[in-house]
């Protein structure tokens, strides 16, 4: 079996200087069409809070490796299966991750995805990482951790229903907060609000009409949206079935 082994800092270090030149603005990022990538940047810059934020999308073929090996200086790094399965090596745990799936990784720690299927799988990173960090504030609030897709308790609402994952405390983070958010055709999330928490919606299934502010965009299946503190937003489910995406919020 091949292995790819992914040299931390020598990727992060030249994206990390190059993002901090730039804010991340508010607005929709979409997937290309041609995905013949191994890896698809949809957003890195600064926010309010963290003074270096990516997302990006990486293809694993088969029977293909993706190690990432991080140390107490390194950023944290949040993980979405998009399209698996795929078995993941945490530490010293052993997991099989499916569609929605969730990998959390400490500064520190280490975090292997294998891709034992015929065709190709892929998986959303997010790195973090904040002017000031607080290592024993993170330690504290807990270890790197995975989630399994069928583990996360499903409550039914009159739109759809949510998935809360987790209200936690990180080296780089006051707070990080994830739910998701199942939305009903033609319906919308809620009346335009704000909030001084900046946000990602991930779209993982399905499609919708995010209102940012002025103006409308619509948002497809793998595509990001990234809202600025205080944006009047929400999104509707102008598709024929259920739209599934991921809430990411922090301070």
């Amino acid at each position: 079996m091949k292995y790819f082994f992914f040299a931390y800092y020598l990727i992060i270090i030249a994206e990390t200087t190059m993002a901090q030149e730039k804010r991340i603005e508010t607005a929709v990022y979409s997937l290309p069409s041609d995905q013949h990538q191994k890896i698809i940047p949809l957003f890195s810059g600064a926010g309010s809070i963290l003074s270096n934020q990516s997302l990006s999308l990486h293809f694993l073929n088969h029977s293909k490796k993706y190690r990432f090996q991080t140390d107490a200086s390194s950023d944290e790094l949040f993980f979405i299966i998009h399209d698996g399965p795929v078995d993941v090596q945490l530490n010293n745990q052993q997991y099989a991750l499916d569609k929605g799936s969730v990998v959390f990784v400490l500064p520190g720690d280490e975090v292997v995805f294998i891709n034992r299927r015929k065709d190709q799988a892929s998986i959303y990173q997010m790195q973090m990482r904040a002017t000031e960090k607080n290592i024993q504030r993170g330690v504290q609030a807990g270890t790197s951790f995975a989630m399994d897709w069928n583990e996360m308790v499903f409550k039914p609402h009159d739109k759809g229903g949510v998935r809360q994952l987790f209200d936690r405390k990180t080296v780089m983070l006051n707070r990080f907060d994830i739910h998701i958010t199942t939305l009903n055709p033609g319906l919308k999330s809620h009346d335009p609000h704000t909030h001084v928490n900046e946000e990602i919606i991930l779209m993982i299934d399905g499609m919708g009409e995010m209102q940012l502010g002025n103006k409308r965009e619509k948002i497809t299946n793998g595509g990001a949206a990234w809202l600025e503190s205080l944006i009047p937003h929400n999104i509707t489910n102008i598709g024929r079935r259920p739209a599934t995406y991921f809430a990411i919020q922090w301070n």
